[in-house]
């Protein structure tokens, strides 16, 4: 494969259309996760002039609505093609990963191999990669950054360009700050190591701080300017800060077994590659366990063992796996050379195959939101509105509406952990959305969680003679 295929010219479109026809299925549903809907939804609200914590709130930076404001005006609002977007971050991020991969370690082969274990990694479970979450968009900023930081040729301002990187990563989400860690302490120990470790701090460290520090400013002054910095400090840190942890450590260490267990045979991979010492020079190797070691610790810390976190994982993951594929001075074994004559055929098989599963499992399935979204649209009249509840919110943007309430995601009013953490007075809120917007219709899931808001929501609607699907309540103002 290697001596076929100019991987210096075609290397990008190659992995931007394996990513493509790998993850075609996931183009189609409405819904695929429901974090996905909330930066859809706040992002066309960014896009058409709500102002991100005044207008519209959520736990997250603004980093990703920005993503989706973006996604939203270049596909003109297709979720389709939001989906394809999000295909070719992936892809743009295995050829990064790629071109880390050769710079560090000389192996062309190990960064091809890397790049398309990345698209596997990310493109196999529901939600381990194949529900757009924040993960799939800051990870290319870490891999780019280390890219730009790595090697002997550096100058001071590829770490300030190292650092914006990151910098525009903290703002998607803070967790790449355990990327930033591990960058900066190879970096303090390669100076000393090399008996320049002065010249390291004032030279590169600095430089990547200064950097990374870019993009916060600009996000801080910006609220700053429109009055509203009070709104950025207390959803930034006093928000985060109030979320209890929720796992014991030993539910986190089962969580880190599952994520190397789900993904076995890249572990094997991984390990075989270390153990016959193909991870080359020495420098990179311990790198890679340090990277690993930070952003691992950093999945663990918030007690929560959601599985998209570990996408920040599966970079060093395939990385470490794809120098399996690299050249070594010792004997190949069966299994190897079995790999080498048969490798491009047996990924095109699998490559096509979990395509297709794709393809066929997401098309087959009934479009549930979709279907409650025509129903409501037959039977609204110009000027109705209705408030989504507890079930899935996309319905807001098939409707072509916008949410009734600024707190978009459909968690935030129906769990307690979420009023706690952002303070919302959910009796005021619930007299906002009953008294003051009046929808005609409203949904909610049957025997699913009832509180205030539910109960107020009881008082002023009946339930409505038009049935849905999904277990869902419809809900007609008395």
């Amino acid at each position: 494969m290697n001596k076929q295929i100019n991987w210096s010219r075609w290397a990008l479109p190659i992995f931007l259309c394996l990513a493509v026809i790998l993850r075609l299925g996931t183009f189609f549903p409405s819904v695929i996760n429901h974090d996905e809907s909330t930066y859809i939804l706040i992002g066309n609200g960014v896009l058409h002039g709500q102002i991100y914590l005044v207008d519209s709130f959520d736990t997250k930076p603004i980093g990703i609505f920005l993503v989706y404001a973006l996604f939203n005006f270049l596909g003109g609002g297709s979720i389709f093609i939001m989906r394809l977007l999000t295909a070719l971050v992936v892809g743009l991020t295995a050829y990064l990963i790629y071109k880390l991969t050769k710079k560090a370690s000389g192996q062309s082969v190990a960064g091809q191999a890397a790049g398309l274990i990345y698209i596997l990694l990310t493109s196999i479970f529901k939600f381990y990669g194949l529900s757009p979450n924040t993960e799939l968009f800051f990870v290319p900023f870490a891999v780019g950054a280390i890219y730009l930081a790595w090697g002997n040729d550096r100058k001071w301002w590829h770490f300030i360009l190292a650092g914006c990187l990151l910098g525009l990563g903290f703002v998607i989400k803070y967790v790449i700050a355990a990327d930033a860690l591990a960058v900066g302490l190879i970096l303090l120990w390669l100076g000393w190591k090399n008996k320049h470790f002065w010249r390291t701090v004032f030279q590169f460290c600095i430089s990547l701080c200064i950097g990374f520090i870019i993009p916060i400013v600009a996000v801080y002054v910006y609220y700053l300017t429109i009055g509203a910095v009070d709104n950025f400090l207390f959803y930034t840190f006093e928000v985060t800060s109030r979320y209890p942890v929720q796992a014991s450590w030993g539910k986190r260490l089962l969580f880190v077994l599952d994520f190397f267990g789900r993904f076995f045979p890249f572990t094997l991979l991984a390990i075989a590659a270390w153990r016959k010492q193909k991870i080359q020079p020495s420098d990179w190797q311990y790198f890679l366990l340090l990277w690993l070691v930070c952003v691992t610790v950093m999945t663990l810390l918030p007690g929560k063992t959601f599985g998209h976190y570990q996408i920040q994982m599966m970079p060093i993951l395939a990385i470490l796996a794809g120098h399996w594929f690299a050249s070594i001075q010792s004997p190949l074994s069966k299994i190897e050379k079995w790999w080498i004559k048969r490798g491009v055929l047996t990924t095109f098989v699998v490559w096509i195959g979990l395509s297709i599963g794709l393809l066929v499992y997401y098309t087959s399935k009934p479009d549930y939101p979709r279907e409650i979204a025509h129903i409501l649209h037959e039977n609204m009249e110009e000027g109705d509105q209705v408030y989504t509840g507890n079930y899935h919110h996309i319905v807001y943007y098939l409707l072509g509406q916008t949410s009734l309430t600024p707190y978009v995601h459909s968690s935030l009013l129906f769990y307690e952990h979420h009023l706690d953490a952002l303070g919302i007075d959910l009796m005021q809120e619930a007299k906002r959305i009953v008294d003051e917007v009046q929808p005609k219709f409203i949904l909610l899931r049957k025997n699913d969680i009832e509180n205030e808001l539910t109960d107020y929501i009881y008082q002023n609607y009946t339930l409505s003679k038009i049935e849905l699907p999904d277990k869902v309540w419809l809900l007609e103002r008395r």
